[in-house]
């Protein structure tokens, strides 16, 4: 049971560094948004020019950076009270995702340093860190909606998630599709976490 225990451990740091890793990626590159803007046709659908979308969208991300100390404000589109403190609680959730990856690096560079992780450990580990992103994709496979609306409701507070188009314009140039390519990108780092272990488990003695 220890055993397990702290294969789970090390399950959970691996998730929120890689998961943390992975945010920091889509925040600093832009990643899948660019190419989603043609791919998920979201000028056609939203009535905006790509570099009104692009303008927009660069403006949300710049105001959920956890170094940044702006007012959420978006340059050409309406937005609510409402809106604005759901963006205020997306900065608060952002900042607590790297908070806990940077917590969870440091903790796996003391493990690795003091050589306290195991192979059984890392089996474990790997193990869970691959059950996870293979339960979440299934929920998302068969219902994409519905996933996306628990996972609000789960995490947000109230209602000010559900967005009214002609008061808060800029849930017009962000499809669920997005979020779930999004999705789809942390599970693939979790996955590539739970090889890793696999890999190091394998070359242990």
């Amino acid at each position: 049971m220890k055993k397990f225990a702290a294969g789970a451990l090390l399950a959970v740091l691996v998730l929120l560094f890689t998961t943390a890793l992975g945010l920091a990626f889509i925040h600093i590159t832009g990643f899948p948004y660019t190419s989603d803007i043609e791919k998920l046709n979201i000028c056609e659908t939203s009535g905006f020019s790509r570099e009104e979308v692009l303008q927009n969208y660069n403006a949300m991300l710049q105001y959920l950076s956890p170094f940044s100390t702006a007012e959420f404000d978006l340059p050409t589109m309406k937005y609510s009270a409402s809106g604005s403190y759901h963006f205020a609680q997306c900065k608060a959730l952002f900042r607590m995702t790297y908070l806990l990856g940077f917590a969870s690096a440091v903790l796996l560079v003391l493990l690795i340093a003091k050589k306290a992780i195991s192979r059984v450990m890392l089996r474990i580990s790997a193990i869970i860190t691959v059950a996870v992103p293979l339960l979440l994709n299934c929920a998302f496979l068969m219902n994409p909606d519905r996933a996306f609306v628990m996972f609000h409701l789960l995490v947000f507070e109230g209602k000010s998630w559900i967005f009214d188009p002609k008061l808060d314009e800029i849930i017009k140039i962000l499809p669920v599709d997005f979020f779930v390519h999004c999705a789809y990108f942390l599970a693939a780092l979790w996955f590539v976490g739970a090889a890793v272990q696999f890999a190091l488990s394998s070359s242990k003695e």
